[in-house]
């Protein structure tokens, strides 16, 4: 009978000790995996610069109506202060990756990340910016929408990292407070300048018509954009019309399974280039 207990204590001991290997194993795989996409797209700072000249925040780290034209009146925070766009060298992003589309940022986060776009929306849900397996992902456009960002509306999808990375800051237009401090972000593209001003925020079921791209008229549009309104989780002091183009953020969320928070905001075309 001893030698039966010690055999089962020695089965036992070496199970606990696979468990606890395997499970080392993988919170070290977590870890590397989180530390190259940190790596990768800190590096990609060197493509994006401030206004006056210096380097953008590092990424992956730390107005009229429409498409019209229209005076900046805003930075990513302060709507009184002016904007100061950076600047994002395109060629040089085209070099690493022919998809990019665009530049998302926000200086209230670490959102300051590359746009890219695929022919599917699968590829670069486990694949960087630079193409690399990780599941980090990349922030990528709808491949429903076209890629000058001109239609109706149009979504970016991210990540919400356990880190805090990629798109994982949404969350915090969870707060009317927040979203008052934080009204704006900033999207650049290769033509255009965009200050996007948020106007609704809410947690959604993937069944919802957070994600339509097309609409049969103008009245199904509008109808989407007061339902959107509807279900928002904080209240802004406009609502879009039906000329204007509408940009969602879409990421995870946790609420219950298969939620995700959209965060919408109008697209305003700056001429401070």
């Amino acid at each position: 009978m001893k030698g039966i207990g010690r055999g089962l204590i020695c089965l036992l001991a070496a199970a606990l000790f696979a468990i606890c290997a395997v499970s080392g194993y993988r919170v070290w795989e977590i870890l590397r995996e989180r530390q190259a996409a940190g790596a990768a797209y800190g590096e990609l700072a060197s493509f994006m610069h401030a206004a006056d000249g210096g380097a953008g925040a590092e990424a992956g780290d730390s107005a009229q109506s429409g498409h019209s034209g229209g005076g900046a009146t805003s930075g990513t925070g302060s709507a009184d202060a002016p904007i100061a766009f950076p600047e994002v060298d395109f060629a040089g992003l085209r070099s690493i990756n022919e998809q990019v589309v665009g530049w998302i940022y926000d200086d209230a986060s670490v959102i300051n990340y590359p746009i890219v776009q695929a022919r599917d929306n699968d590829y670069y849900l486990y694949r960087l910016f630079n193409g690399e397996s990780n599941p980090s992902g990349a922030i990528f456009l709808d491949c429903q929408n076209q890629s000058d960002f001109s239609d109706s509306h149009c979504i970016i999808y991210g990540h919400h990292m356990k880190d805090g990375s990629m798109f994982a800051a949404l969350s915090n237009y969870k707060s009317q407070e927040y979203f008052e401090e934080h009204p704006r972000m900033l999207l650049l593209t290769p033509d255009e300048n965009y200050t996007v001003e948020i106007f609704a925020g809410y947690v959604a079921d993937v069944e919802d018509d957070a994600w339509v791209t097309g609409f049969a008229s103008e009245a199904d549009y509008e109808d989407w954009i007061a339902s959107a309104i509807s279900k928002s989780l904080i209240r802004a002091d406009f609502a879009p019309s039906a000329s204007d183009h509408v940009l969602t953020l879409s990421t995870c969320s946790y609420e219950f399974q298969d939620a995700r928070f959209v965060l919408l905001g109008v697209l305003r075309i700056s001429n401070s280039r």
